[in-house]
């Protein structure tokens, strides 16, 4: 009988402390990290010559790292801002119109809300809309015979994202990125000036990992 009883008070108090994880009042301190990688084929058409040129292979590669905060306004409802640093880096081989890398680094802040969806409070998904802003700078190396090229990169972006979540234990969370359905505004100052809109729906393209610290109630 008493072996009962503790092994009921037990399980109480193990679904009391994965529960405060997410419940009203609790908070979290996240450190993410995000890599990707992708390819590019490339063909520059030429007003000169009225033809295409030799087939150009880009190479991208982008990083961040990524702080963030969240408090839950409601059990498995939390919101948070982050603030992030990355940059990306393409060359191409051969060149690409006599464009022979392209380089970006920027500062990226957002906010956003997030729904869990969890089974015995422990696993599952997290998924809501965000808003974020992007500020950076962009080179465009050309061929030894050309300068340079720099810009400034404004982004105003936003979109609904999808994460898949972990708790191993009372006070640690991770989560690693599914999906993400954005909308990008676009504005660049310098010597390409000009605006663009993009929506991009994207499905476990990237490694983007986030661990965090629970704590509150």
């Amino acid at each position: 009988m008493y072996k009962k009883l503790l092994l009921i008070v037990l399980s109480i108090i193990t679904i009391q402390a994965a529960k405060a994880q997410t419940e009203k009042g609790s908070q979290s301190l996240g450190l993410g990290f995000g890599v990707s990688t992708q390819s590019s084929n490339t063909s520059y058409y030429s007003n000169y010559t009225n033809s295409y040129g030799t087939n150009s292979k880009g190479k991208q590669t982008s990083y961040s790292i990524t702080p963030s905060y969240s408090y839950f306004i409601a059990d498995k409802l939390d919101i948070g801002t982050s603030l992030s640093y990355g940059g990306s880096n393409t060359k191409y081989d051969p060149a690409l119109n006599s464009q022979t890398k392209q380089t970006s680094r920027g500062f990226d802040a957002s906010i956003f809300l997030r729904k869990y969806f969890l089974y015995d409070n422990k696993i599952g998904i997290r998924t809501g809309p965000y808003l974020n802003y992007e500020k950076a700078k962009q080179t465009i190396t050309y061929t030894e015979s050309l300068n340079n090229i720099n810009s400034d990169i404004d982004n105003y972006g936003g979109g609904l994202s999808l994460d898949f979540v972990y708790y191993p234990s009372k006070n640690i969370g991770l989560a690693a990125g599914l999906a993400n359905l954005g909308y990008l505004h676009q504005k660049s100052t310098g010597y390409n000036q000009g605006s663009s809109n993009t929506f991009n729906l994207s499905l476990v393209n990237n490694l983007s990992l986030s661990v965090f610290y629970a704590f509150g109630k």
